[in-house]
């Protein structure tokens, strides 16, 4: 089969390579798309801690089952289009026992530590295989995993009906993010965000975002909330300056949850957290309760039309050209999601 492979760090391959072998429990799966996240960069670059060479990135992606190998999982068939939730978890250290596999000690990832959807074919545990209704489209359902995160993130937070709610970080997960907390029932989501690229595809979904280069956050912050701040406020820039203004606009007792990965260690103002009684919280990917959800979630929103989901897709690139998508991500070129076309025409498997 062919795969764009990571065959060391800042090199990727497309190539062939042998058809995973299934093991029992496990699911193939023939890739249709596959998302490039903002950790495959990360991958990409060696800065993951617990990253290997070589493996094939992709833990984003959606496809039809090819073959399976499972008897607790009667319900999977041949020709049934899913998702995947990538996590792996050792089912034994503290924090699997207590149910929270996601936040294993020792967690890992398909893409990330074993061979994920960057290929015509990935194999998966079948307990981790979603099935999709057929209205929702292989593009849209590609886009699971990030709202997933986005998901989880909203339920860290608490969000309910009501509330007004703030994200620092118009990209691509800031704006499922987004989404997701007008469909947990936040009356209002602002943005910060820099790019006014992103600001119009921002402000095209319906949310009101703010540039800091060009107004006052304060003042504006203080308009939108009659000055009582931001009952949640997601920092998904991973800045200095975001994490301080997160800090300075959430509301009395409202909750700061922190999304974005620092470049370095930042400080926090805890005189204001203090003060203000602000809850701060972490988020990490996703419980597999929460990404099933999420997969109803997006169905649900295809089926009302609330959303158009589809214009947070920049760019479908051939699998062929992942590297070339990695680099565009790291030089901020692409405004949306990037997907891979994983349909590889004129192969057949075995052949």
């Amino acid at each position: 089969m062919k795969a764009a492979v990571l065959n060391e760090w800042e090199q990727i391959l497309y190539k062939e390579v042998p058809e995973p072998k299934l093991q029992e429990e496990e699911v193939l799966i023939r890739v249709k798309y596959a998302g490039v996240c903002g950790s495959d960069v990360t991958i990409y670059k060696g800065k993951h801690p617990t990253a290997r060479t070589p493996v094939i990135p992709g833990h984003e992606f959606v496809g039809v089952i090819e073959e399976v190998r499972s008897i607790k999982r009667n319900d999977l068939q041949p020709g049934d289009r899913v998702v995947v939730e990538p996590l792996i978890s050792c089912g034994e250290c503290a924090a699997c026992s207590s149910g929270n596999w996601h936040v294993c000690r020792t967690l890992k990832l398909l893409g990330i530590h074993t061979d994920g959807g960057f290929a015509q074919y990935v194999k998966a545990p079948a307990a981790k295989v979603i099935k999709l209704k057929d209205s929702i489209s292989d593009r849209i359902a590609a886009l699971t995993e990030p709202f997933a995160v986005g998901f989880h993130v909203n339920q860290r937070a608490g969000i309910k009906a009501g509330d007004k709610a703030l994200i620092i970080g118009g990209g691509p997960i800031g704006l499922v993010i987004g989404i997701a907390a007008k469909r947990c029932g936040a009356e209002k989501v602002v943005f910060t965000e820099l790019n006014d690229a992103r600001i119009e595809i921002i402000k095209s979904f319906g949310f009101d975002a703010i540039n800091p280069k060009r107004q006052d956050v304060t003042d504006l912050s203080a308009e939108l909330t009659n000055g009582a701040g931001y009952d949640v406020v997601f920092e998904v820039s991973g800045s200095q300056g975001g994490l301080s203004s997160a800090i300075e606009l959430c509301a009395i007792r409202g909750t700061v949850v922190l999304v974005g990965f620092p470049h370095k260690q930042p400080e926090i103002d805890v005189l204001k957290v203090i003060f203000k009684e602000i809850n701060v919280v972490g988020s990490r990917v996703y419980t597999f309760q929460d990404f099933t959800r999420t997969v109803r979630m997006l169905e649900e929103i295809v089926e009302s039309g609330q959303f158009d989901l589809d214009r947070i897709i920049s760019d479908t690139m051939p699998m062929e050209q992942a590297e070339e998508a990695i680099r565009r991500m790291i030089a901020g070129d692409n405004l949306g999601k990037i997907l891979l076309d994983c349909n590889v025409s004129g192969r057949e498997r075995g052949l």
